[in-house]
């Protein structure tokens, strides 16, 4: 794709990174785990878009693989295009959670302009392709890229939390990992993500 990489002069970078394995159709957050990750997802944006409509947001979905589902664009002109590219997605088959960031930090190098890039990562399940995630979730901490985890399913258990933890960034003494349970407490939660202090 044709990445924009200019015009980004001191925006703020956000990158959604989305679990799109197979158990994301499951129907315990009505009418699927993916829908309710694509409701918030959207909350996320116009939420974005009203607060900071500088922001570059770029929309990335793993499963086996990784995939571009939208190139990096200013939420504030590209609103329909993101929320089109949040809608259009399916699910697929494994969890590559690795894969999800190694594009995402390909992404943010492309967008050499951008400030405070951060990736929020959704995902119901353990990373179960492409080795463990720890190591890269590292890289890119080091490289002062924020990553705030979010964890869903049927319940914590469903979902690595020991390796998340170690994952997500921590922030004044607060480590950036929540387990949500309703698709109402994850629109919340990505919008209270969505106003954020730059670090």
């Amino acid at each position: 794709a044709n990445i924009p990489v200019s015009g980004f002069q001191g925006s703020r970078m956000e990158i959604l990174l989305l679990d799109v394995s197979a158990s994301m159709s499951e129907d315990d957050y009505p009418p699927s785990r993916l829908y309710g990750a694509k409701q918030a997802s959207i909350s996320f944006i116009k939420r974005i878009a009203e607060d900071n409509p500088q922001s570059v947001v770029c929309v990335i979905s793993f499963s086996t693989r990784a995939s571009l589902v939208s190139v990096p664009l200013s939420v504030g002109r590209e609103m329909g295009s993101l929320q089109k590219a949040i809608n259009g997605l399916q699910t697929e088959s494994s969890t590559n959670i690795s894969a999800g960031l190694r594009l995402s930090e390909k992404m943010i190098a492309k967008c050499k302009n951008v400030v405070s890039p951060r990736i929020l990562l959704l995902t119901d399940g353990e990373s179960n392709e492409g080795g463990s995630p720890i190591p890269v979730a590292e890289r890119l901490k080091a490289q002062g890229i924020q990553l705030d985890i979010i964890g869903i399913g049927g319940s914590p258990e469903d979902v690595n939390e020991n390796d998340l933890r170690k994952m997500a960034s921590v922030i004044k003494g607060e480590t950036r990992y929540w387990f949500i349970r309703s698709v109402g407490q994850l629109i919340r939660k990505f919008e209270d993500l969505a106003i954020r202090e730059v670090n």
